[in-house]
Parts: C-alpha cells; sequence; structure tokens
C-alpha cells in the first residue's frame, strides 16, 4: 500500500469497510436510546437547522445521524470514505423511508459548489483526514456565508485514542487532533467558535470511559474535554 496523502485515504477506506458491520449495530443502538431525541435536537438547534435547510453530513458513517436530520426535513447529504458505510446508510434511509444524497468521497476534495450548504455535521470524522485544515476549508467553501460546522474528535484521554502509541510501531490513518487543537485551527481559519460539549459514552468495541460528565462539570474547559470520549465543536462561518 502507498506512502502519502493516496496511502493514507486507502487505509481509512480499508479499515472502515471491516469496521462498518460493528460500527452499524453500535450506530443503531444508539439511535434507538432514550436520551437520542434529546441529543439531536441539541445539534438542530446548534446548527439552526429548519425543514428544507440543506446540510453535509461528513462523514456520516452508516448514516444514522444522516436519516435523523432527513426525517426532519432537511436536505441532506451524506458523504463517507468508505463504500460498506455508503451501502448500509443507503439501506438505513430506505427503511425509513426518507430521501438522502449518498456519495463515496473525501472530505478534503468536495465537489459542491460554493455555498450550498446551510450546515455541516462533522461527527467523529476530521481525525480520520491526511489534512484537517484542507478539511475545514472545504467546510467553509461549501457553507453559505454565516452557515454553521458542527465537529468533534476524541479527547486526549479518550478511550478511542487507547491504541495511539501504536503509531510509533506501524501506519495508521489517524492524526490524533484534540478538541483545543481543532478550536485553535477552526479560528486561526477565520471561524467563530459558538459553543461546545462533551460526550463521555462507551466505544466502538465496548469499551467505557472511567470519566463521566457529572463528575467533569464545572473543570476547567481543557480537562473538560481533555476527559471526553468526544468533544463536540460548534463554528459559525464568517460573512464576507
Amino acid at each position: 500500500m502507498g506512502s502519502g496523502r493516496d496511502g493514507w485515504l486507502d487505509r481509512a477506506r480499508i479499515v472502515w469497510d471491516e469496521r462498518a458491520p460493528a460500527w452499524d449495530e453500535m450506530a443503531e443502538a444508539h439511535a434507538a436510546a432514550r436520551d437520542r431525541p434529546a441529543d439531536v435536537r441539541r445539534v438542530v438547534e446548534a446548527l439552526r437547522l429548519r425543514p428544507g435547510a440543506a446540510l453535509l453530513d461528513a462523514g456520516c458513517g452508516t448514516g444514522q445521524w444522516a436519516v435523523a436530520f432527513a426525517a426532519m426535513g432537511c436536505r441532506v447529504t451524506g458523504v463517507d470514505l468508505a463504500p460498506e458505510m455508503i451501502d448500509r446508510a443507503r439501506r438505513h434511509a430506505a427503511e425509513q423511508g426518507v430521501e438522502v444524497t449518498w456519495r463515496e468521497g473525501d472530505l478534503t476534495r468536495l465537489p459542491d459548489p460554493d455555498a450550498v450548504y446551510d450546515a455541516v455535521h462533522a461527527r467523529v470524522s476530521l481525525q480520520f483526514v491526511p489534512e484537517p485544515a484542507a478539511a475545514l476549508g472545504e467546510f467553509r467553501r461549501v457553507l453559505a456565508p454565516g452557515g454553521r460546522l458542527y465537529a468533534s474528535v476524541p479527547g486526549a484521554l479518550s478511550p478511542i485514542y487507547g491504541n495511539g502509541w501504536r503509531r510509533f510501531l506501524e501506519p495508521v490513518a489517524t492524526n490524533h487532533i484534540v478538541p483545543w487543537e481543532l478550536e485553535a485551527l477552526l479560528t486561526e481559519l477565520g471561524w467563530a467558535i459558538v459553543d461546545g460539549w462533551g460526550g463521555y459514552g462507551a466505544i466502538l468495541g465496548g469499551e467505557t470511559n472511567p470519566f463521566g460528565a457529572e463528575e467533569m462539570a464545572g473543570l476547567d474547559r481543557r480537562l473538560q474535554q481533555a476527559a471526553a470520549t468526544t468533544w463536540g465543536i460548534v463554528a459559525e462561518r464568517a460573512r464576507g
């Protein structure tokens, strides 16, 4: 397998095609959880989504979030690098009777015209791109002025990054970006940070987070970010 950018994308595609069945099972369980409607509402409100809004789900996985947004009346485009993820997402949308435009693709090279989306949803996807700044540049380009981005990445102590040390032994397709780095990058690239919050749930494979939301509440923001399984950031595209 090659090195550089193309080699990175090839490794990521292979890994996520293999993980698709387990990811889908976990994502379906999360979608059926009692607190899921509240989680969806929080993101919808943060992104200021309304029926008819055009939304890009960047790194859509097996499509559960994209389907939820489409069921609320949004015009959703779901993009993922892994064909198996897109195949499963397409089946879920058909089962739920909603329309979503599905597309395989690289988040750092979107084919969309400028300013066509009202919002971008990038949940735990930016750590898998070879060039996060390029992906954020593309998100900014395809967003309408004043449009908003929700992006989440793992905290430094997240169980998602538990095997991060293996990058010193073998090629990986993870950049290990952490929440405060993403915030700084967004600010440097001209975004305005609007909001942010953490999630402390279990990960694919069932590993739990030893930290919880209640015990982290009130601590320094950086500590909350470090402990979070994933930390979501809401940012707004500057006008002009």
